[in-house]
């Protein structure tokens, strides 16, 4: 089917009939177009990059550089040595079967650094025939050095390639996320299932161990002592048990999410009151930092007390001969953000990614479940959560939750004293 001229061919033909003040305007022209879709070019998200029947470079965009590292230099060099994921010498063998598997295909890049790319070919026979007349405009727009689109489409009849490079990374990911949430909501259905199934003969079991403990109170104590001490010690297992299962429930059940609006430094002064004599009983120095006025958040106040129950419980147990624990507010733009900072041993850097596995846990009596349950009330506000530790220096967790509404002034924080604190 025949091709529709193009304006240069159309130049072209009419070249020898045109005064010199004509010629000039037409490259003007051209040149004005060429420095349009060069910017075009320059700014589109996806990669694109032309190469030659040879398969050799012949232009390429900056985000082609940024998808696949490419050096400045690296026009008229193959393109099988910056991108080896594909299979290029079905490419070259020019075979239609081969071209429709390879036409649209998705490959994963590790430099400069991890992504899914999908790329996209079209082959096409040029049919700009203006080098002859163009070659000094582009050697004079080409003193910077920058791959120009002239270079690229001004070759003759010469087969052309065009490859496209559209990130899907975050696609990918997404995608993996939604059916590794999809398992593991399985799981936690079948694995809550269990926990409820175990907890009836557990509360069975609780009752039945009492009474026999009650029955052998009541009996001589000459040869039931050992007996009492073997109730107490399954009384006290089945207890740990089943706590071990509230626990589990906590963390997987889905709860009743009832927003409403969080004044955040009364939620903490609240806290603290409640743990007011276990914090004592440690030792530990409460400091509470935040200015005058904090917006409030919106959120659920009885899921949040409970993370902060968890997450200050952990740092004072952290301390075991004393110490301090600040605890900060203060505002972003976008975020009150709140801090919980500890004196204790701190965290191993190698640790650290395993402190939110179920059941993972550095303490004798722990359970492995309360930064679980923390996690999972944090990702229902919506909120970010953090933690960073050191060995010998503590651990800092930073919560942000976001704001309503954009903030529109700062606020300057001053010390305050809150509970078991002291002013600095």
């Amino acid at each position: 089917m025949p091709t529709t001229p193009s304006f240069v061919d159309r130049l072209i033909e009419r070249l020898d009939r045109l005064d010199l003040s004509s010629v000039q305007g037409y490259i003007l022209r051209l040149v004005r177009e060429k420095e349009l879709l060069e910017t075009v070019f320059q700014t589109v998200r996806e990669g694109v990059i032309i190469v030659d029947d040879k398969l050799s470079i012949r232009y390429f965009n900056h985000a082609a550089v940024n998808l696949l590292g490419l050096p400045a230099d690296c026009t008229d060099q193959p393109i099988e040595r910056y991108l080896r994921e594909l299979d290029w010498s079905q490419l070259k063998a020019g075979d239609a079967d081969a071209w429709a598997r390879v036409s649209r295909q998705e490959i994963e890049v590790f430099y400069p650094q991890h992504r899914y790319l999908l790329c996209r070919f079209l082959p096409y026979e040029s049919g700009i025939r203006s080098k002859d007349i163009a070659e000094d405009t582009a050697a004079e727009l080409e003193a910077d050095g920058t791959p120009q689109l002239l270079d690229a489409i001004t070759t003759g009849d010469e087969p052309m390639i065009t490859l496209t490079l559209d990130d899907v990374t975050e696609i990918r990911e997404r995608a993996a996320s939604t059916i590794e949430s999809e398992r593991l909501a399985a799981i936690t259905m079948l694995a809550a299932g269990v926990a409820h199934e175990i907890g009836n003969p557990l509360n069975s079991l609780t009752i039945h161990l009492q009474l026999l403990d009650r029955q052998l109170a009541a009996l001589s104590s000459d040869g039931t002592d050992n007996a009492k001490e073997l109730v107490d010690v399954s009384l006290q297992e089945v207890r740990r048990l089943d706590d071990i299962i509230n626990q589990f429930l906590k963390a997987v059940r889905p709860s009743i999410f009832e927003p409403g609006a969080v004044a955040l430094h009364e939620l903490i002064a609240k806290t603290l009151a409640f743990m007011k004599h276990e914090i004592e009983d440690r030792g530990v120095l409460v400091q509470g930092e935040w200015p005058d006025e904090i917006p409030k958040i919106m959120g659920d106040d009885t899921q949040l007390q409970q993370a902060l129950y968890n997450i200050i419980k952990n740092g004072i147990q952290a301390m075991e001969s004393g110490g301090v624990l600040v605890i900060k507010l203060s505002t972003t733009d976008d975020f009150v953000v709140l801090s919980v900072a500890d004196s204790g041993k701190g965290i191993d850097r190698e640790q650290l990614g395993d402190i939110f596995d179920p059941y993972y846990t550095t303490k004798p009596d722990g359970t492995g479940l309360g930064l679980v349950i923390v996690e999972r009330i944090m990702r229902e506000h919506g909120a970010e959560f953090g933690i960073d530790s050191e060995v010998g220096r503590g651990t800092v967790i930073t919560m942000r939750f976001p704001l309503p509404a954009r903030r529109q002034r700062l606020l300057t924080a001053k010390p305050i004293s809150t509970g078991n604190t002291k002013d600095e």
